[in-house]
């Protein structure tokens, strides 16, 4: 049997009438407004792309799970920033890079604090790291490394995001103040976060 499982398709159509199910609830049990509903939409769509990228495309083949077999320690690094090579650091850019919308867009969906934003940032990389290890148990065989050094610069990531929420929300404060602009929905749902 060999099969390719992409974010398109069901798995798709699933993750759009999971978020559309959580927006309804949002609206209509929490009373949130449109403006929140709208940043809640942004982030769900970044979290399906960070599953795309991070979690697809998955094979399931006879072949692969024969030819390559479950072997764990060899797809599994507990071992922080040790022997890191070219491509470990640009793979560690990327893990950077993709979790920094994460740190600057979680405070327009919840208050937020360093240490609330650290802890999810900790939290979305155990996640996504312990994804991988569960599709590679599940399938028998893995062609991703599930690696503390994901982990350790996807919470990175995060906490860069926020470092420059803070930064845009003291920037965009002072704006709002010096040039005295009256504020839409929008514009005070961003000055409030």
């Amino acid at each position: 049997m060999e099969k390719a499982f992409f974010f398109n398709g069901w798995i798709l159509y699933g993750s759009i009438i999971i978020v559309l199910m959580i927006l309804f609830v949002l609206r209509v049990k929490f009373k949130k407004d449109m403006v929140y509903l709208f940043f809640f939409s942004i982030m769900s769509i970044y979290l399906c792309y960070v599953l795309n990228y991070t979690q697809f495309p998955i094979y399931v083949s006879e072949t692969y799970r024969n030819l390559i077999g479950l072997h764990l320690s060899r797809n599994l690094n507990l071992v922080p920033l040790i022997n890191l090579t070219k491509e470990d650091y640009e793979t560690s850019l990327l893990n950077v890079l993709m979790t920094i919308p994460f740190g600057f867009g979680l405070p327009f969906i919840t208050k937020s604090t360093f240490k609330k934003i650290a802890i999810a940032g900790l939290f979305l990389g155990i996640i996504l790291e312990s994804l991988q290890g569960f599709i590679g148990l599940l399938n028998g065989y893995t062609m991703r490394i599930v690696d503390i050094n994901d982990l350790i610069f996807n919470f990175t990531g995060s906490l860069i995001g926020y470092s420059i929420f803070k930064l845009f929300s003291y920037l965009y404060k002072l704006s709002v103040k010096k040039a005295n602009i009256k504020l839409n929905s929008l514009l005070k749902h961003i000055y409030d976060a």
